[in-house]
């Protein structure tokens, strides 16, 4: 499918985030192997898109999940892994 075009693997399937105060947001920390990095994007929704012309393979993609919190609870980032692979 990589061939013809961009793909996107929903937030919910990929990660799941429990407990978050406040708005989420998310950011591509990094790739497994970094020069594949312009192949990747994340939304603002979270979602990962996966740009077309991307080789075989494995690819461990590392996302940044911040909870923006509020007054109660103080903004939180975790780093998360996910693992994406191209047939």
């Amino acid at each position: 499918k990589l061939k013809k075009k961009s793909q996107t693997i929903k937030c919910a399937k990929a990660v799941t985030v429990k407990n978050a105060v406040g708005k989420k947001s998310y950011k591509l920390k990094s790739v497994s192997k970094s020069k594949f990095k312009k192949y990747f994007a994340v939304g603002k929704s979270g979602n990962i898109t996966v740009k077309k012309g991307l080789k075989k393979g494995t690819y461990t993609v590392k996302v940044n999940v911040k909870a923006a919190g509020d007054k109660n609870y103080n903004a939180f980032t975790k780093t998360v892994s996910v693992k994406v692979k191209v047939k």
